[in-house]
């Protein structure tokens, strides 16, 4: 039979529609594969958002048994560099206000025993090249009769218990020479917070600039050292090492746009940056600004905001402790800020109580009531904002009920009973005894007062929040009038709030310029004041007569303190 030609036609094309279908099945399939696997590379697995450290860095660590210290300060014809004594590091707070640019001196480094340096082991003694530096440290420290002191162990002086920062602090106000060590060996045992190792370190010093050295070690007495929060410190918890750490040195969460710039800008000042916030992480700051940008953005929902940057059973923790261990140094300095990195988080991490857990009794001036209670915290903004809200306070006072299980007499009263043997023998005898502020006899009841301190800490807090907020003072001459501002306070149960400003040319305020009850504005007006001095303050009542002071303060000639007043001068030609 003849074939068809248009049949033979049609079957090529159906083979090649065939053919093209298919190919486009597998192209489909295989883009399908592609976009599979592109998307699997894109999708970053979230981290957890938690602040949870390794406790096995506790396990061989014994804070409690005395560790010796030596270290041999070589004269300049030993050490070139060593071009100032022992005796003019100790005196140069006096001329470097930031210890940061002070000196240094080279140090030869040594552990061993009450009987001297070891003979082998850590280090071997009679080494005769440094492989340490020392210099001082400390902030109010520094003014105290026995000096603290930053130790950093060279390439070639090996490792402390892993620590290459020994920060031995002398804690001379601290009468009960304990107080830094017992808030640490809490925090090991809270969770949502992170510890630091401590211990109890005898320091012995051979000085080789002083001439009249006798070539001897000389007993510097007890001192506490502090683990370091560095890069090492956060690798040995299970952190992430190279993330952004930040001490608080003057910061209240504001955003500072003066002195907290990118390190790319042009106008970068690290030295201005760091008069806020000591950098101690990576110096990109990119993730920091833009935290606080939006911190300080009212128009942002703040529980958006919070959520977002801050984990609230770290951020509640950290408060809470801060609360029940009475720690009035924390508004504005002595904590850490950590962002680990591919995090927005940031978290609190706790530094410095040597004026914590009782230290405000020891205080000679009239201190403020508001530096016990939530009113502590309401001059920051973050803090401020967040305890804005009732809900969140409920939350706050339900964190210190619950640490309250593992922070309480009890639990205190064994640690210290711990610490005792090794305290009990250095205040008794120099050079703690000669330095000591208060009788050797007297030591034991005032120890012992450290049991009871978190419980009456617990009552003020509880009552603190009856009182309405401090607020700020301002003052400044405009337009050829006085003006006087205040802010308006906070009552956290709404209650209706009365001002009464007040205005003399005596602290005492024994008789006013001005004296107006029950002010309805924030503001006052009067003709430009005559020179001279001049005091003001605002106080501020709720309906049930609970009272509050502005956070403002000023010292007179004689150094003492006046809480909740404002200090005016008017000088002569002032307009």
């Amino acid at each position: 039979m003849k074939k068809i030609p248009y049949l033979k036609t049609s079957l090529v094309f159906i083979v090649i529609f065939i053919m093209l279908l298919m190919i486009k099945t597998f192209a489909s399939e295989q883009g399908e594969v592609v976009q599979e696997k592109t998307a699997s590379v894109d999708k970053v697995e979230k981290i957890d958002e938690t602040l949870v450290e390794d406790k096995r860095v506790y396990e061989d660590h014994n804070g409690n048994e005395l560790k010796h210290v030596y270290i041999t300060i070589f004269d300049q014809e030993t050490v070139p560099e060593n071009d100032i004594t022992f005796y003019e590091l100790n005196e140069s707070y006096k001329e470097y206000s930031n210890l940061d640019d002070g000196p240094k001196l080279d140090i030869l480094f040594q552990t061993g025993t009450s009987e001297g340096p070891e003979k082998s082991g850590f280090i071997e003694s009679g080494k005769s090249a440094p492989n340490a530096t020392i210099e001082l440290r400390g902030r109010s420290s520094r003014l105290e009769a026995q000096k603290s002191y930053k130790i950093r162990l060279g390439d070639n002086g090996g490792l402390w218990y892993g620590q290459s920062v020994l920060n031995l602090n002398k804690h001379a106000d601290d009468k009960t020479r304990v107080r830094n060590k017992l808030a640490f060996d809490y925090f090991k045992e809270i969770p949502d917070l992170i510890s630091l190792r401590t211990d109890f370190v005898q320091l012995h010093v051979k000085d080789l600039t002083n001439p009249n050295s006798t070539g001897s070690f000389e007993d510097y007495g007890l001192y506490t050292h502090i683990e370091q929060l560095n890069e090492d410190a956060l690798a040995a918890r299970g952190l992430n090492p190279d993330g952004h750490l930040y001490k608080a040195e003057n910061f209240e969460f504001y955003r500072y746009p003066d002195k907290l710039k990118l390190s790319t800008d042009p106008e970068y000042d690290k030295k201005a940056f760091e008069s806020v916030l000591k950098i101690s992480g990576n110096e990109q700051h990119d993730e920091l600004l833009k935290m606080l940008d939006d911190v300080n953005d009212l128009s942002k929902p703040f529980d958006e905001v919070f959520a977002k940057y801050f984990n609230e059973d770290n951020y509640l923790t950290w408060l809470a402790v801060n609360i029940l261990f009475g720690n009035y140094d924390t508004m504005s300095t002595n904590y850490y800020l950590y962002s680990p990195l591919n995090s927005d988080k940031w978290y609190f991490i706790p530094w410095d109580f040597d004026k914590a857990l009782g230290r405000d009794a020891e205080r000679t001036d009239n201190f403020p009531d508001w530096q016990m209670g939530i009113q502590r915290y309401w001059g920051t903004v973050i803090h401020k904002r967040y305890l804005s809200d009732p809900e969140n306070v409920e939350k706050l006072t339900a964190k210190i009920t619950e640490l309250s299980s593992i922070i309480n007499e009890e639990s205190t009263k064994s640690k210290i009973d711990s610490y005792y043997p090794t305290i009990k023998p250095f205040v008794v005898k120099n050079p703690d005894l000669k330095y000591l502020n208060i009788e050797a006899s007297a030591f034991d009841s005032h120890y012992q007062e450290l049991k009871g301190v978190t419980t009456r800490y617990e009552k003020l807090y509880k009552e603190s929040l009856e009182h309405p907020m401090p607020i700020f003072l301002n003052y400044q001459r405009e337009n050829n009038k006085d003006r006087f501002t205040w802010e308006h306070s906070h009552d956290l149960q709404g209650d209706l709030l009365t001002y009464e400003f007040q205005l003399s040319k005596d602290p005492s305020f024994q008789s006013t310029i001005v004296d107006i009850k029950d002010a309805k504005n924030f503001t006052y007006e009067m003709d430009p004041l005559s020179p001279g001095r001049y005091y003001w303050r605002v106080h501020i009542k709720d309906e049930k007569g609970n009272t509050q002071i502005p956070f403002d303060y000023f010292k007179d000639n004689s150094r003492v303190v006046h809480w909740g007043i404002q200090e005016i001068i008017v000088k002569k030609g002032e307009s």
